[in-house]
């Protein structure tokens, strides 16, 4: 296979680990927007609903470990050419964002978000308010974050 050849390939799999987890976490938001219904009035239907999305975490792994491996083998292919580029720049520290954002915040979040709804007591509404609030903020940025990726990758200024 000729270097065109692998860039084209490493091209398509990059934009679909990109897809992959943009999309998951697009899905994983709409998830929690419904859990939110029910956080307070239900707490064992919102842990059910938890729980049935928590298989959406290894779909992001995939496509991050998708995105990062033919990003690398993109630059080498390319003889580190772009990787001097402001847009290349840009875009890596908004990666470097979107998995802080996603493996560090959203994860502690709905870790504690869970534990908290497994409580028996009714003193947890504003434990829980503030969580979902929380979570809200670090979605939103995750999905602007992605976008903006997005954006960085076809306008290549």
């Amino acid at each position: 296979m000729t270097s065109l050849g692998y860039l084209q390939l490493f091209l398509v799999l990059h934009i679909t680990g990109f897809t992959m987890m943009a999309g998951t976490v697009l899905a994983d938001f709409t998830v929690f927007r419904r859990v939110n219904r029910y956080l307070v009035a239900d707490k064992q239907k919102a842990l059910t609903i938890l729980e049935g999305s928590a298989g959406l975490v290894v779909l992001i792994s995939v496509g991050a470990i998708m995105l990062i491996t033919t990003g690398i083998g993109m630059v080498v292919v390319l003889k580190g050419a772009i990787a001097g580029m402001l847009w290349f720049k840009i875009k890596m520290v908004l990666v470097l964002l979107v998995v802080l954002n996603g493996a560090v915040l959203a994860r502690r979040n709905m870790l504690k978000l869970r534990g908290t709804l497994q409580l028996n007591t009714n003193e947890i509404n504003g434990q829980v308010d503030g969580l979902k609030q929380r979570l809200n903020y670090i979605y939103i940025i995750q999905l602007i974050l992605f976008l903006t990726i997005f954006i960085l990758s076809v306008l290549k200024f």
